[in-house]
């Protein structure tokens, strides 16, 4: 299939109609017989023979190599395999993407509401339909939209880019008000202002970290609700655990460098403190995206990004303002 490839499509808009299928009272001589009558188109590429009873309903599947290793007579419904493995011609591609990757099939018949065979997706397809996938992925990660990789349209790429700048925009502008409420921190320790740049940057690496592993998890299938709260506590983990070492490293770093083990002790803390909570926000966020029916990977760009700013600038002034008052 050589058509551009829409992200958001049905099985049944990207399937092939080009496959085998017999009755199921056919023998293995008469199917094969069948099969060397077929089309090229059905048997430049075979893997299974469907098997349909009398209304084109799938009922089995055989695979090519059964028929070499059965008498001419037997019939293809005594060596099928019933408990077929399918996908309906309404499901979305990035679902049926799940499918292959689970069962790791060359090809699966595709059906209709009255569960009759209309169409194979093959491996072929879904290798597309993934590199599709894994790019929008991608470039909502660095907040754009999947058209701007073979968009000519300067207008067109505009219009993506805007709406995400103005997300950054609004987060700044957030962060410039957090921080004038804090100006007396700020006029009293001004050695503060010097380390607000490392802190937003560790948190923002540690959230975007999160947010991609757990949105890559949801792509394969391997990260549902039931898994929110293992990933809570991973991440929370991870964030204890690399919050403390940072944290403990510019602390001391900070310590040294201005004389003051109060900043350094408020950086140590602070530090760790967003980190973890950066962590928590990553990998909760793609659950609540998916849960108001947007696609997941949106939080992992922009919106990560402002959410663990925000977070992190209370923490660090609000730590920073108990340490040093007085």
């Amino acid at each position: 299939m050589n058509r551009k490839r829409v992200k958001g499509e049905t099985v049944g808009a990207i399937m092939k109609n080009e496959f085998l299928a017999v009755p199921e009272h056919f023998t293995i001589d008469e199917t094969i017989k069948h099969f060397r009558t077929a089309s090229l188109e059905k048997v430049s590429k075979p893997s299974y023979i469907y098997v349909v009873d009398g209304n084109g309903h799938l009922v089995g599947v055989v695979q090519m190599r059964d028929l070499l290793s059965h008498a001419p007579g037997v019939r293809v419904n005594d060596i099928m395999l019933k408990n077929v493995v399918k996908v309906h011609a309404e499901m979305d591609q990035e679902e049926a993407v799940k499918y292959f990757i689970k069962h790791r099939f060359l090809a699966i018949p595709v059906v209709n509401n009255d569960q009759m065979l209309v169409g194979i997706i093959t491996a072929d397809e879904m290798v597309d339909i993934a590199e599709l996938e894994a790019e929008d992925d991608i470039a909502k990660i660095v907040g754009t939209g999947v058209d701007e990789i073979t968009s000519r349209s300067i207008p067109r790429i505009v219009r993506l880019r805007l709406p995400w700048l103005a997300v950054s925009i609004f987060s700044g502008l957030t962060c410039a008000f957090i921080t004038g409420w804090f100006q007396y921190e700020l006029r009293s320790v001004i050695a503060l202002a010097l380390f607000i740049p490392i802190v937003l940057g560790l948190s923002e690496s540690i959230g975007t970290q999160s947010a991609t592993i757990v949105v890559r998890n949801m792509a394969l299938g391997k990260a549902t609700f039931r898994d929110v709260r293992w990933l809570l506590q991973k991440e929370i983990l991870v964030g204890i655990i690399v919050g403390l070492a940072c944290g403990i490293f510019v602390g001391g770093i900070a310590t040294m460098w201005q004389e003051s083990s109060k900043l350094g002790a408020a950086l140590a803390i602070s530090m760790s403190a967003s980190i973890m909570l950066s962590g928590a926000v990553g990998a909760f966020l793609p659950f609540i995206f998916r849960a108001l029916g947007f696609d997941p990977a949106l939080s992992s760009g922009p919106i990560v990004l402002a959410t663990c700013d925000v977070i992190t600038l209370l923490i660090y002034f609000k730590v920073s303002g108990f340490f040093l008052a007085g």
